[in-house]
């Protein structure tokens, strides 16, 4: 059975872009079929016709998502997602919003679980810069959700 999945990020200064095309390298190094869709250009329909899912977005303004990810988000709240299944990425900075750390990612994984998706693992939470975070804090969360998605097609 061939594994896929759709990539749905916001990304405006390139961060959060750089985290998920490094998670798709990753996987499609295992022969996991990958789509990289922004937010911002993506039709509700990649939601409604697929199963497998990843999303990454930073927080904005005191906890908000990327304004990015508005149109899908609202689109969102009608769907049900029963059947669907999602990995988490935020990026975030401490140094700014210490309470509301990644809390752009945790509202749409609320939405996500409250529409009847389910959680493929933890959310990978990335601190200020993600450059150097890729041969520790990342690649030990894609090895993990790699083998937490395989579950899912059995």
């Amino acid at each position: 059975m061939e594994i896929t999945v759709q990539i749905i990020y916001a990304s405006t200064l390139g961060n959060t872009e750089f985290v998920v095309e490094k998670i798709a390298e990753y996987l499609q190094k295992r022969k996991v079929k990958v789509a990289l869709c922004r937010a911002e250009l993506t039709d509700i329909s990649v939601v409604k016709n697929n199963t497998h899912f990843l999303f990454g977005t930073s927080t904005w303004n005191h906890g908000i998502i990327n304004p990015y990810f508005d149109k899908l988000v609202s689109e969102m709240k009608n769907l049900n997602l029963d059947k669907k299944y999602a990995g988490f990425v935020g990026l975030g900075d401490h140094r700014y919003e210490e309470v509301l750390f990644c809390h752009g990612i945790e509202i749409l994984e609320d939405l996500f679980i409250k529409r009847g998706g389910k959680k493929i693992g933890s959310i990978l939470k990335i601190d200020g810069d993600p450059f150097d975070q890729v041969d520790t804090v990342i690649k030990d969360w894609r090895e993990d959700f790699f083998l937490k998605l395989k579950q899912t097609y059995v």
